[in-house]
C-alpha cells in the first residue's frame, strides 16, 4: 500500500500532532547537520516575524517529517535574497528508505513556491556525505555551486534550483 503523504504548516497541527513531530527521530549524524525535529520545529513555531516557516510531512494525518523554510534577514549569508533556503529536511527514521524523499521535497518545493510567490530559487546545504539526499536534489535539476563547502559541521555541497508559481502546480499533481 502506497503511502499517502500531505504537507502542513507547523502552525496549523493539533496539540496531540506536534506532540507526535516532537517524538519523531534520525540518525545521530543527520541530526548533527539538521538539527533534531523539535529544533526545526521550535525554529517555525518560534519565528514571529514569517520569514521562518515550519512544514510537517502527514501520512494520514499522522507527522513523519518535517522542513524549515527560510527567507532573508533569517538566511545564511551566502544565500541570494530572491531565494527560499531549505533547513531541516528529515524523514523520520522509521518512514526512511520507503521512496519518500521525492514526494516529500516536492511538496517543500510547492510550499515554497506557494508561501513565498515572489522568491526566484530554492537553494539549500547538504551534508557532502549524505549520497542519498543529494540523488533526490539531483534528481529534481538542483545545481551545485561548484566547490565543497567547510560548512558548520562538515564538508556540504550547496545546491540551488529555480522555483515559481508554476513550481506549486507540479507540487500537487
Amino acid at each position: 500500500m502506497k503511502a499517502s503523504i500531505d504537507i502542513i504548516n507547523c502552525k496549523d497541527l493539533s496539540a496531540a500532532q506536534l506532540e507526535n513531530l516532537r517524538r519523531l527521530s534520525v540518525s545521530k549524524d543527520q541530526a548533527e547537520f539538521g538539527g533534531t525535529f523539535g529544533e526545526t520545529l521550535d525554529a517555525g513555531l518560534s519565528d514571529r516575524s514569517g520569514v521562518v516557516q515550519a512544514y510537517c510531512f502527514l501520512n494520514e494525518d499522522a507527522p513523519i517529517g518535517i522542513v524549515a523554510l527560510k527567507r532573508a534577514p533569517a538566511t545564511a549569508d551566502w544565500v541570494p535574497q530572491n531565494a527560499v533556503s531549505l533547513h531541516g529536511f528529515k524523514i523520520d527514521v522509521g518512514w526512511q528508505g520507503k521512496g519518500l524523499g521525492k514526494t516529500t521535497f516536492r511538496l517543500a518545493v510547492g510550499a515554497a513556491a506557494q508561501k513565498w510567490p515572489d522568491a526566484q530559487q530554492l537553494v539549500l546545504a547538504v551534508d557532502a556525505d549524505n549520497s542519498t539526499a543529494l540523488a533526490v536534489y539531483r534528481s529534481f535539476g538542483m545545481a551545485d555551486s561548484g566547490p565543497v563547502y567547510s560548512g558548520r559541521i562538515g564538508k556540504e555541497h550547496r545546491l540551488s534550483m529555480p522555483i515559481g508559481p508554476s513550481d506549486v502546480h507540479q507540487a500537487l499533481a
